[in-house]
């Protein structure tokens, strides 16, 4: 399969926004959130394109110096407020694949793209929030550890912190 792993262009935004909006629904990000965010952290956000035609996934992450208190969302929802670029904490806030692409080593090329950043900040953790339905599956094969649960994270759905210390 021919996909790389491309840091993103604000051209490719739209197609980001398409798939949030499937994987999220109505908890999904803006255009403008997701520009403001590749404004803050351009190299922590890249994305998975297919025959350099279509974007099938996306990585976006935040640097910061310690792990903020939080045990919901709205916490830590304004990344900008966060980000510390000579912090020592990767956070990757979303990581999101189309669904007819999963199960293809996309997240995964994905996470290692995040591994390989951190290498070049000289940043030794990585952490992120994972819905609990996802966190021995997918996250775990890929290295990462659970620190703890997050009960409340968001209004329906319990998430985990979970950790890979590179």
């Amino acid at each position: 399969m021919s996909i790389k792993i491309r840091q993103v262009t604000p051209k490719d935004i739209y197609d980001i926004v398409r798939i949030e909006q499937i994987i999220e629904g109505e908890h999904a990000v803006t255009q403008k959130t997701l520009l403001n965010r590749l404004a803050m952290f351009p190299d922590g956000f890249r994305v998975a394109d297919y025959k350099k035609k279509k974007i099938v996934g996306y990585i976006e992450s935040c640097i910061w110096n310690q792990t903020p208190s939080f045990s919901t969302f709205s916490d830590i929802r304004n990344f900008s407020k966060h980000h510390q670029p000579n912090g020592t904490i990767l956070f990757i806030i979303f990581i999101g694949v189309a669904s007819n692409f999963q199960k293809m080593g996309i997240g995964s090329s994905l996470l290692s793209e995040m591994k390989a950043l951190s290498k070049r900040y000289e940043i030794k953790k990585i952490q992120l929030v994972s819905k609990q339905n996802y966190v021995h599956s997918f996250y775990q094969k890929n290295d990462f550890c659970i620190v703890k649960q997050l009960p409340h994270y968001l209004p329906n759905d319990p998430g985990v912190l979970m950790e890979y210390n590179g």
